[in-house]
């Protein structure tokens, strides 16, 4: 897909040191009551630049598509929000590493190694040391975990995940707020390229406008499904919660239909079994609780 016309005059306006300066100015000045409104002179006295010529000409080429220029003065619009939000980002230092730890919170690997964890390249990493099978990779922030902490980095990694995969379960992109697609055929080769465990079914969700994507067994995806996570919430393991790398429940799942996608998911916790029907977008369209219906171990 090639670059619109739309898109890359929003490149060229943003690729000027004076006008990225503006636009962080107006993101730096605001506080827990919202985003700041300067006047002129505020502004410009923020990003230290003395030539009213230089800042004016720049200011004008920001305005209505990153600044709002209200009679008191200028604002960021959404569209500057955003570009705040991708500067802020990008003030992280890529050199931040945490050398690798064992995961206490993850189940023991399939062939008996111990996961462990690590951060490197702005990445949380969770790895078998004895098969080398990867459970997570994932961008973490820097800034959202203290690098001599490695339990910061543990919990900043599980509610970034569980975030992106609650709000992907709901349909929206957790990005950029687009619509997103759920589709359950793996690319050729995707798991042995990355080192993973070989699943019959995943799924694979990607937002239609940013093409930010994740993947992972349709067991665990749908765990945010409300009917879902309250069943398993409500016999002591909170989706929520827990980190998702660690799944203390059973679940089988079966295709029904793959035109149009139809899939039974069958979740066992403390004796008790739910058993759901989910369409191609991980919505519950039927569901049925036994209670009792799994004997439970002495």
């Amino acid at each position: 897909m090639g670059v619109d016309e739309s898109s890359r005059r929003t490149f060229e306006l943003l690729a000027n040191e004076t006008r990225l300066g503006i636009i962080s100015a107006l993101g730096e000045a605001s506080g827990e009551g919202g985003y700041a409104t300067l006047s002129f002179s505020e502004l410009q006295e923020a990003t230290g630049i003395e030539d009213n010529g230089h800042f004016n000409y720049h200011l004008k080429k920001l305005v209505e598509e990153f600044v709002e220029d209200r009679e008191d003065g200028y604002a960021l619009t959404l569209a500057g929000i955003r570009a705040y939000q991708a500067i802020v980002a990008q003030q992280q230092l890529p050199s931040t590493e945490v050398a690798p730890f064992d995961l206490h919170s993850a189940d023991e690997c399939h062939c008996g190694g111990v996961i462990e964890a690590w951060y490197e390249n702005g990445r949380f990493h969770a790895e078998c040391n004895e098969c080398d099978e990867s459970i997570q990779y994932y961008p973490v922030s820097p800034r959202s975990f203290d690098v001599a902490d490695p339990d910061t980095l543990v919990t900043a990694a599980a509610r970034r995940i569980t975030r992106d995969e609650s709000s992907m379960v709901r349909g929206v992109c957790p990005y950029c707020t687009g619509n997103v697609t759920w589709s359950f055929e793996m690319p050729e080769g995707y798991w042995a390229e990355n080192g993973m465990q070989q699943e019959d079914i995943v799924s694979h969700v990607a937002c239609d406008d940013c093409a930010w994507f994740m993947y992972g067994t349709i067991g665990g995806k749908a765990r945010f499904n409300t009917i879902i996570s309250s069943f398993l919430a409500t016999r002591g393991h909170d989706p929520w919660r827990e980190p998702p790398w660690g799944e203390p429940f059973e679940y089988t799942e079966r295709v029904l239909s793959d035109d149009p996608w139809r899939l039974e998911l069958t979740y066992e916790l403390e004796g008790d079994e739910l058993t759901v029907t989910v369409d191609g977008s991980l919505n519950v369209i039927d569901h049925e609780l036994t209670e009792g219906a799994v004997d439970r171990e002495d």
